[in-house]
């Protein structure tokens, strides 16, 4: 299941991102077009095969991985923004888009550059799995789950005032989805904590992690929709 999974989110991404291409072409929103198209793309980035497959094309030392990582950065910028103003969340907006979660995406950004250049990151290996587990090399993880999960705690009292809210039932179902994918995000800076034996247990969160925001974003999207039609109707 732990195998697959990665795959299952891949399909998921990218089913979201062709379901929004007609509005795309439209010129209508489609902020939710390149917010599906990245995540499709970090989570194919994250999968051995074409991981490899780039990185050999990129010099064979985990630049690839680096590149993964801003893309992330950049995908949960505009997921935190476009979920904060889908749910009216001002205080969340600030936290994000405002000095402080502009202070930290940049600090988390030049803090990932330094440590990754600092680091002998020769031999392509997927996930950096196949490196010496050094100090380095754990401050560099730890910056990759930073961002995301400061943009998840910023967005959570948001969402979680959607759950408890008497909306649409869809819209209420999708927000639960997604406060779950975002409490997993929190979970996982806890990675450290993980023992060897259970190392199965960091790629099942964050790929979990990933496919229930999708899968919340999009209920909320549809939820929306549908919400506008029966309003025009």
């Amino acid at each position: 299941m732990t195998a697959a999974l990665p795959w299952l989110t891949l399909v998921v991404c990218v089913a979201l991102t062709a379901v929004r291409v007609p509005s795309a072409i439209r010129g209508q929103n489609r902020t939710m077009f390149f917010l599906f198209a990245l995540l499709s793309v970090d989570i194919l980035l994250s999968i051995r095969e074409p991981y490899l497959a780039l990185d050999a094309v990129l010099g064979g030392f985990n630049l690839a991985n680096l590149l993964l990582r801003f893309l992330l950065y950049g995908s949960f910028l505009l997921l935190g923004v476009r979920t904060a103003a889908a749910f009216g969340s001002s205080a969340g907006m600030r936290a994000i888009r405002g000095p402080v979660g502009m202070a930290v995406l940049a600090l988390v950004a030049v803090l990932t550059a330094w440590i990754f250049f600092s680091m002998d990151t020769r031999g392509s290996t997927a996930g950096l799995s196949g490196l010496p587990q050094t100090a380095s090399l754990e401050s560099y993880a730890a910056l990759g789950r930073l961002y995301p999960g400061y943009v998840a705690a910023c967005l959570l009292p948001g969402i979680w005032q959607a759950v408890r809210g008497s909306g649409p039932a869809l819209l209420r179902l999708a927000s639960g989805t997604l406060f779950l994918g975002f409490c997993l995000l929190l979970l996982s800076q806890g990675f450290p904590l993980v023992p060897e034996s259970a190392s199965w247990l960091r790629p099942a969160i964050n790929y979990s992690a990933a496919l229930a925001s999708a899968l919340g974003l999009g209920g909320i999207w549809l939820s929306k929709s549908l919400a506008r039609r029966r309003a025009r109707g």
